[in-house]
């Protein structure tokens, strides 16, 4: 195949973390010491998919000989899929562009599935699809597949989603931000970064500007009361108190195993922790903002506010017994 046939396209190789000019070098060094380029350019439609660096390489150099591997996708988002999991093998990714890779292709199986796709939205401004009955339910399925492929959970990747969009929204108002968040060198919190894409567009380029602001320091408080282990102790509940019951050890590790985990196995890091338990926050606020908006009627009513009140008890109590430490206590006779 003559070299002029190829091309890139700017939307597959955005998908691929760039090399450093100091890497791009080395290769260029050792494509030219070899004399040939030992690992052929994957391509489908003539549109390279991997070896975007090699190609420019062979631009600078016609005269070295090169092979390429095509590809058969039945359209452009399982391509898009196919390069997020295959960079995804690669070893040298940071946290970021693994999480930002996990979302795309995620977005790219969605939409090559016949789930929602960007600007493909019917006269009533739903999104078309072409399923119908079981196959309606495959992007739930397929987040399932992703998690259990990349060793994470369904909440992972529909958390690396939002993540990847927010990346996206932020480099089409602030071109170059996409590589100094995805490298690292930008130390932005993924929820903000999500946020991007959620807000109104004028106001997206001002929050991606923030991003690249140094992160105030908390005010120095008083320490804490050290947590004593009588604060650890069980106690008896008071008249309507709720007793926050805590999971087995056996239906943790059933969950774990649901979520690709086997025993023993580290889930995620204090920061993965952390974004979880935040989602699973934001979740349970926006749905209840969602009920007091579709349930107008009933909320109003007397029996309504009761029931609401008792399950903001229950919430309450809950969280109450996080501050007092009950999150780190030793397992208790329920769970052995």
């Amino acid at each position: 195949m003559d070299l002029n046939d190829l091309r890139i396209d700017p939307e597959f190789e955005e998908k691929i973390p760039p090399l450093t000019e100091d890497e791009f070098l080395l290769l260029e060094q050792n494509i030219v010491a070899d004399g040939e380029v030992l690992d052929p350019l994957i391509i489908w439609n003539n549109t390279i998919l991997d070896g975007h660096n090699r190609y420019r390489i062979l631009k600078k150099h016609p005269e070295i000989p090169f092979k390429t591997y095509p590809k058969d996708f039945s359209d452009k988002y399982a391509a898009i899929a196919w390069i997020c999991n295959n960079q995804l093998g690669r070893r040298n990714l940071t946290p970021e562009q693994r999480r930002y890779l996990i979302g795309k292709r995620y977005e790219a199986e969605k939409a090559s599935h016949g789930g929602p796709r960007d600007n493909e939205r019917s006269a009533t401004g739903q999104f078309t699809a072409s399923l119908s009955g079981e196959d309606l339910r495959l992007p739930e399925r397929t987040s399932e597949k992703i998690a259990a492929e990349t060793n994470t959970s369904r909440s992972f990747v529909e958390n690396a989603e939002r993540f990847a969009k927010g990346v996206d929204a932020a480099e089409a108002v602030v071109p170059g931000i996409r590589t100094e968040i995805l490298s690292g060198s930008l130390k932005a919190k993924r929820d903000d970064v999500a946020a991007i894409a959620r807000a109104a567009p004028e106001d997206r380029a001002e929050l991606a500007q923030q991003l690249r602001l140094p992160r105030a320091k908390p005010e120095k408080t008083e320490e804490p009361e050290e947590i004593g282990e009588e604060d650890f102790e069980e106690q008896a509940p008071e008249d309507n108190d709720t007793l926050v019951r805590i999971p087995k050890t056996s239906e943790i590790l059933a969950l774990a195993e649901s979520m690709n985990h086997s025993e023993g196995q580290a889930i995620g890091t204090v920061e993965d922790m952390i974004y979880e338990m935040n989602s699973a926050m934001q979740d349970m606020i926006f749905r209840w903002n969602f009920c007091k908006e579709a349930y107008a009627g009933p909320v109003r009513s007397r029996d309504g506010k009761r029931q609401i009140k008792d399950l903001a008890a229950e919430g309450i109590e809950y969280l109450k017994e996080i501050r007092k430490g009950k999150l780190w206590k030793g397992e208790n006779d329920e769970n052995k």
